[in-house]
């Protein structure tokens, strides 16, 4: 029940009610999940829904744009390089690279590795990444990096150890390799989410100026 009025300031850049009040459509769509895919599911189910959502005739299907923070910035990075539907998106404190995710660790809480996230809990791959390489690369977005073909914003806070900041210089990094358009946000004295207003502030206002940049007339 909490409510947040129109304005920049969000944990995680984007305000809902800022974008319904400018102009926007926004869709949540629901995910669906199988086991040992969760970025698959993620494109099925999202490409499934906006498929659905393009049917109304205000929906300029050239100008659709995705956003995910956290889990959902590791599915709005994997789904921008496996699908065209959407001519940007900007992926916040998400993991690009589920192999060095996996053996990577949470310091901030009692240093505890990675590995139950992906085997047991949210990333639903019910294995080790040593018996299921294939299916942890298939849904790993560095592994398609090659593929993204539209522009990609990230960013993240400096002092991220829920998922390492440096997830997001790693897929930037390979988009500067590669000639992708793109821009990375690194933010200081930040954590997985944003606390401080006035940074609050300017990041909110710098994903709203790349969406208007990228999906309005």
């Amino acid at each position: 029940n909490r409510f947040s009025p129109p304005s920049f300031l969000s944990e995680d850049g984007f305000n809902l009610l800022k974008y319904v009040t400018s102009g926007y459509f926004v869709f949540i769509p629901g995910i669906e999940y199988t086991l040992q895919q969760p970025g698959v599911s993620a494109l099925r189910s999202v490409e499934a829904g906006v498929e659905k959502v393009k049917e109304y005739p205000f929906i300029d299907p050239s100008r659709i744009g995705l956003t995910g923070h956290s889990f959902g910035g590791y599915e709005t990075a994997y789904i921008m390089t496996r699908s065209d539907l959407f001519a940007t998106g900007v992926a916040g404190a998400g993991v690009t690279d589920m192999h060095s995710y996996y053996h990577d660790v949470w310091w901030a809480n009692r240093d505890t590795e990675h590995i139950w996230r992906l085997e047991n809990q949210q990333w639903r791959m019910g294995g080790s990444y040593y018996d299921l390489k294939e299916q942890y690369n298939e849904n790993s977005p560095m592994q398609y990096v090659e593929k993204l073909n539209n522009p990609l914003l990230l960013w993240t806070g400096k002092k991220d150890t829920n998922v390492n900041w440096q997830q997001s210089v790693y897929m930037f990094t390979a988009m500067k390799r590669l000639n992708k358009e793109g821009k990375l946000i690194l933010i200081e004295n930040e954590a997985h989410g944003i606390s401080n207003p006035a940074n609050q502030e300017k990041l909110g206002k710098e994903i709203f100026e790349w969406f208007n940049r990228y999906l309005k007339p």
